[in-house]
């Protein structure tokens, strides 16, 4: 699908007729002819237009005001990508990308702890001339879509047109599994506008996927679902320590760890430090934990003898994201210094982030520094892509979690398709993973255009 594509400051004239006015440069490079009729597409909706040119300085054009609210364009205050198709004498504004969200709209036309990556997805996609918007769970069954357009330093719900990629950012697992999730997406589908990492990872599931791969086998601890007493017991003859963990869960809550003692056996809280129980047996253990789990899913880890750094734990959340070649780049990674006396060291846990190479620079010579840092970051590469090539659906973030043991071999903790985007302070750039996730985007959209 070959196509010319500029960038023009969009306007809005009062017109009733469906009416197009092109700067004479851009007019002149199209090889369009005065009065012509073109098909102006917006999304998923099309309306012919007559095309004329005006003299102007810059590369803008004016679109009457009858043909802009049928293709639900919102107000542009910067120059927009727009592509005209000769062959099919076609001008299409955008693409629009989308990210989906369950976040609720503050009266003060932000989105709370999350306004500052929405924002910074938006400033990114502007400087691309690509227009980006919030939207939410809702019937697909129309042309248009509602969502959330930024202007004027606020979040202004309207009615837009279709993105061409969503990002799927929605934080509850429950509405994920709901009737009206599975109706949107399938919609989508139909409508064929992918959208990526379009569901909360289980923990159980992704280790069924990575223990295939021989390669990650030495990387991961050994693990089993909890539910079955015989099963639990018999991994208690084999590990010293363990930790309990819900198959779907997120910051460290409701993980509990298990120490054999020499009478018995200590179980530790994440949530309280001062929440410990002692229990003689291990069908004593079995029974408490089974309580502990309140028929939630859960499962049993080897615990490891993680890497400490002034006595509290240490481990590192590696994001990385998918580029135009299909390859996982590593965009951050950050080591997480547990508080004294947690058994995780998430950062909602109280744990301090550090930047990850600057962190073993510190602990280690140079050159050993170094080389852990790429030994980490080479299994988080490894690790997505085992994944990435099982799981079902598209994906193009990940944030794995990996740590080193007292002898410096490095584990996989968690592989998260969610990572936490909250940011506290002030920031004078733009994030990296911000720059991934829109050229991510920009990819999809290419392919399916190309495939179109």
């Amino acid at each position: 699908m070959n196509g010319q594509s500029s960038k023009l400051l969009i306007s809005t004239i009062q017109e009733k007729k469906a009416l197009m006015y092109i700067d004479e440069t851009t007019f002149t490079k199209w090889q369009l002819q005065y009065g012509e009729t073109l098909s102006i597409k917006a999304g998923q909706r099309s309306i012919e237009i007559a095309v004329e040119s005006f003299s102007s300085t810059s590369r803008e054009c004016k679109l009457s005001n009858f043909a802009s609210q049928y293709l639900t364009l919102p107000p542009f205050t910067h120059p927009i990508s727009v592509t005209f198709l000769p062959s099919t004498k076609t001008i299409i504004i955008g693409p629009f990308l989308a990210l989906l969200t369950n976040q609720s709209l503050l009266t003060d036309g932000t989105f709370g702890e999350m306004d500052v990556f929405f924002q910074e997805m938006h400033t990114y996609s502007t400087t691309l001339g690509i227009p980006f918007y919030l939207t939410t769970l809702q019937s697909l069954e129309s042309e248009v879509i509602t969502g959330y357009w930024f202007h004027e330093n606020s979040w202004e719900p309207c009615t837009l047109p279709f993105p061409s990629v969503l990002y799927n950012r929605i934080h509850s697992r429950r509405l994920e599994r709901t009737d009206r999730f599975e109706q949107f997406t399938a919609h989508l589908q139909a409508k064929k506008i992918p959208l990526f990492n379009s569901c909360f990872l289980s923990k159980w599931a992704v280790h069924e996927m990575l223990v295939q791969d021989e390669n990650l086998q030495p990387h991961l601890p050994d693990t089993i679902s909890f539910g079955v007493q015989e099963a639990f017991c018999s991994f208690l003859q084999h590990h010293a320590v363990i930790y309990v963990k819900p198959i779907f869960g997120s910051q460290g809550k409701h993980i509990g760890k298990v120490t054999k003692l020499e009478k018995g056996w200590l179980f530790e809280h994440s949530g309280n430090t001062q929440d410990t129980h002692f229990v003689q047996s291990e069908a004593e253990l079995f029974f408490y934990l089974k309580k502990f789990c309140k028929q939630r899913s859960f499962i049993i880890q080897k615990g490891i003898p993680l890497l400490e750094w002034e006595h509290k734990k240490v481990d590192f959340r590696i994001l990385l994201h998918q580029t135009k070649e299909d390859i996982w780049k590593v965009t951050s990674a950050v080591a997480r210094i547990g508080d004294t006396g947690h058994i995780v060291s998430n950062i909602a846990r109280g744990a301090e982030m550090k930047n990850g190479i600057q962190f073993l620079k510190e602990r280690f010579d140079r050159q050993q520094a170094i080389h852990l840092y790429h030994t980490l970051t080479h299994l988080a590469k490894k690790t997505a892509h085992s994944l990435d090539k099982q799981h079902e659906g598209l994906l193009g973030e990940l944030g794995i979690d990996l740590a080193l043991d007292e002898q410096f071999h490095p584990w996989i903790i968690e592989v998260n398709s969610k990572p936490s985007k909250r940011f506290d302070g002030t920031r004078d750039k733009l994030r990296p993973s911000v720059k991934a996730l829109i050229d991510y985007m920009s990819t999809l959209q290419h392919t399916l255009k190309n495939e179109g």
